[in-house]
């Protein structure tokens, strides 16, 4: 205790803070990550702008925790790769409030609360939580505005591309013209250099095993509780992270979709229930191929995966040659002459080649179309 108690107050301070980051980092990497950022953007205009040094601090500091309410938000939430709906965004504008209460009642010091609270605020009063106007909103928490949005339209995300300096600083300008942010504030980040406030995070803050719980919080959004067979759209996930296609000598991947013609009619001949176990069987029978020619891949399932697409299975399939895929495509047409023997279910298979680096949603529209142009064809 007395070697606690001798400890530099600042240090300990500063010290306490990280650790609180950190907390963060082990619940949401990316967040993490914005919040350094923030932090250091942030600064960097206290510093512009000439603020007394403990201002500057504060601003740091209150950068590193601005999003600490995030831990209490579910992963449902937290971690969706998609827009979020009017639920979504209710329950995300909570973060805030939750992050403030952490911190109002042990510090005596507000400012570093204000911004917890405010950094989501605008001055035109259309930000949140608490719909603050014009004078209700200090600089600091102003300055935490700034460097939140700069951070987040700079930062490449999962769901979306990061955007330049100036394309961003654009975004900013017009925001200011929107009353929503602070002129003299995004004037200050203006004159700042930009590779200052544009550098990118590079230290993991925990060890290595850190990696693979990221991985396995990442998957289980898009995993299916009950089938355990993942969307297909987390390929989009994978492929935006830039992960696909990377170990081992890969010269490319095929896309397969697998499409029930007749399973509306076949839901209505045996009922909802049983044709959806029938559905779930076929996807279990579809999986035991995929694995049988599955390779390991240190940051995703595997070489080989099967995706659920509504009532539709997709496979994707990478490896070093078009013909090497050949074996497993056997089987699993294999699989589906017997679906129709067994349940009459006829199944329409739509696949396609492609070299290594054409990007998932450029496969998916070529495969999808396959698919469109097999409906029109039969409505003639």
């Amino acid at each position: 205790m007395d070697k606690i108690l001798s400890y530099n107050k600042n240090t300990l301070i500063r010290d306490l803070f990280g650790i609180m980051s950190e907390v963060l980092a082990n619940r949401d990497y990316p967040t993490y990550e914005h919040t350094i950022r923030v932090a250091k953007i942030a600064k960097e205009i206290g510093k512009t702008m000439n603020l007394p040094a403990n201002e500057i601090k504060i601003l740091e500091l209150a950068g590193l925790v601005h999003d600490i309410g995030k831990t209490a938000i579910p992963d449902d939430i937290l971690l969706k790769p998609d827009l979020f709906n009017a639920q979504d965004k209710r329950i995300m504008e909570y973060h805030p409030l939750i992050g403030a209460k952490f911190f109002a009642r042990r510090l005596h010091d507000d400012r570093i609360t204000n911004i917890i609270l405010r950094h989501h605020e605008r001055l035109d009063g259309s930000g949140y939580p608490n719909k603050l106007v014009g004078s209700e909103i200090d600089m600091l928490s102003r300055i935490t505005m700034v460097a939140d949005v700069f951070e987040a339209l700079t930062a490449r995300r999962p769901y979306k591309k990061a955007l330049g300096h100036s394309n961003a600083m654009g975004i900013l300008q017009n925001e200011v013209a929107s009353n929503h942010l602070d002129g003299t504030i995004v004037e200050a980040l203006q004159s700042i250099d930009s590779t200052l406030v544009m550098e990118d995070v590079t230290l993991y803050p925990t060890a290595g095993f850190m990696e693979e719980i990221e991985h396995f919080r990442r998957d289980t959004f898009f995993r299916d509780t009950i089938s355990e067979l993942y969307n297909y759209r987390y390929l989009l996930v994978l492929d935006d992270l830039d992960i696909l296609a990377k170990e081992g000598d890969v010269a490319g991947y095929e896309i397969m979709l697998i499409n029930f013609n007749n399973f509306n009619r076949f839901q209505a001949d045996y009922g909802f229930i049983i044709a959806n176990q029938v559905h779930d069987e076929i996807g279990q029978r579809l999986k035991e191929t995929v694995l049988k020619f599955q390779q390991k891949r240190r940051q995703y399932e595997g070489s080989t995966m099967l995706f659920r697409k509504n009532c539709d299975y997709m496979i994707y399939a990478e490896a070093d040659s078009e013909a090497a895929i050949s074996p497993v495509i056997k089987q699993l047409r294999g699989q589906l002459e017997t679906t129709h023997e067994e349940w009459g279910l006829e199944a329409s298979c739509f696949r396609l080649w492609f070299k290594k680096g054409v990007p998932i949603e450029e496969a998916f529209t070529k495969v999808f179309n396959l698919e469109i142009e097999q409906i029109e064809s039969c409505k003639k």
